[in-house]
């Protein structure tokens, strides 16, 4: 698992991002309020690589959009 230190900087406010995340309810939970941001959905076509989750590192394709939520 990433170091909290390590998400947290990668993110600014007012930008959506897209990332590689297969994590669970827990992994969303962390990221989500190590962020503040959201987890806004899963993407319609997944990556075309297997790359590491942002949270656990596992190789997925999931692909999703996290962003703040108004």
């Amino acid at each position: 698992m990433k170091q909290i230190t390590d998400i947290e900087s990668q993110f600014e406010d007012g930008k959506i991002y897209e990332i590689a995340f297969d994590g669970n309810g827990a992994d969303a939970e962390v990221l989500e309020k190590t962020t503040g941001l959201t987890l806004l959905g899963d993407h319609v076509e997944p990556f075309n690589e297997p790359r590491p989750c942002i949270v656990s590192g596992k190789m997925t394709t999931r692909r999703q959009h996290l962003g703040r939520m108004f």
